[in-house]
C-alpha cells in the first residue's frame, strides 16, 4: 500500500514540476514579446515623426531631369550643352563643381534664346576657369534643373577635361625633314595635329610672315642656305574640343646648304 501511495506522489510532484517549467517559460516568451512590441512601437512612432518633419509642407516635389548633358573641353574652360526635358514649368539650369580642395563653385543658365544653340538644338554655357585656380583634368560638374516653383531636379553628374599648363608643356612638335633641293619641307603626322605654325629666314635675311600650313609638305621660296626654319604643331586633341592647342616652344631646323 506504502507503495502505491509514493507511485502516485511521485508522478503528481512531476507533473507539478513540469506545469511550473512551462508556465516560466511562456511567461519568459510572453516578456520577450511584450519588449519586442514595445520597441517597436517607439521606432514607428520615431520613423513617423522624422516622415512628418519632411513632409508637413506637402510631399516633396522635383523638376524634371535633363534628357541629357554633353560637355566639351578646352583650355582653361569648358563648354556644357544641355537638353532639359519638355517641361512648361522650366526655369533654369544650375551647374556647379568642386574647385580648390572643396571651395564650390556654380553658374546659372537661363532658358532665353541667348543661351540657345540652333545648330545643336539645346542650351549651352561657356565657363572659364581661372589659371590661377590651377584646374586641370578631369572636372565633375553637377546639373540640376529648376523649374518656376524653385523646385530642383535630381543631381545628375557630366564631366569635362580642362587643358592647361602642364598638359600643353607636354606636346610635342611634328618633326620636319627639307627636300634635297632645300626648296620644300615636309611634316611628320602627328595624332592629333591639325597643321604646323611656319616662318623661314630668307636670302635677305628677313624671317617670312608666319602662316599656318594644314598640308604635310609647303614648298621653300628664296630660302636662305644655312637659315632657320622655326616651326610650332597645333593640335585638335578630340573633334569636339572647343579649342586647338600648341606646343609651347618653337622647333628650329637648319635649312642645309645645297
Amino acid at each position: 500500500m506504502n507503495l502505491k501511495c509514493t507511485g502516485i506522489l511521485s508522478n503528481t510532484f512531476k507533473f507539478k514540476l513540469l506545469l511550473y517549467i512551462k508556465i516560466k517559460t511562456m511567461s519568459k516568451k510572453i516578456y520577450l514579446v511584450t519588449i519586442l512590441l514595445a520597441f517597436f512601437h517607439v521606432s514607428c512612432d520615431n520613423a513617423n515623426d522624422l516622415l512628418n518633419q519632411y513632409i508637413e509642407n506637402g510631399p516633396i516635389t522635383y523638376a524634371a531631369k535633363m534628357d541629357s548633358v554633353i560637355t566639351q573641353s578646352g583650355y582653361n574652360r569648358f563648354r556644357v550643352n544641355i537638353y532639359p526635358a519638355t517641361d512648361v514649368n522650366r526655369s533654369y539650369c544650375v551647374l556647379s563643381w568642386n574647385i580648390n580642395e572643396g571651395l564650390k563653385d556654380s553658374v546659372k543658365i537661363n532658358y532665353t534664346a541667348n543661351n540657345f544653340d540652333n545648330s545643336l538644338g539645346g542650351y549651352y554655357t561657356l565657363i572659364d576657369i581661372p589659371s590661377s585656380s590651377d584646374i586641370q583634368g578631369v572636372l565633375e560638374i553637377n546639373v540640376q534643373n529648376v523649374d518656376v516653383f524653385d523646385n530642383k531636379s535630381l543631381v545628375q553628374t557630366a564631366s569635362a577635361y580642362i587643358y592647361g599648363l602642364n598638359y600643353v608643356s607636354s606636346l610635342i612638335n611634328a618633326p620636319i625633314s627639307i627636300s634635297t633641293g632645300a626648296d620644300e619641307i615636309i611634316f611628320e603626322e602627328r595624332i592629333g595635329a591639325v597643321g604646323n605654325l611656319l616662318s623661314y629666314e630668307q636670302d635677305n635675311g628677313s624671317f617670312t610672315e608666319e602662316i599656318f600650313v594644314s598640308e604635310s609638305s609647303f614648298p621653300l621660296v628664296d630660302a636662305k642656305a644655312g637659315g632657320i626654319i622655326r616651326t610650332k604643331t597645333r593640335y585638335l586633341i578630340n573633334e569636339t574640343d572647343i579649342d586647338t592647342l600648341e606646343v609651347v616652344e618653337y622647333l628650329e631646323t637648319i635649312i642645309p646648304e645645297i
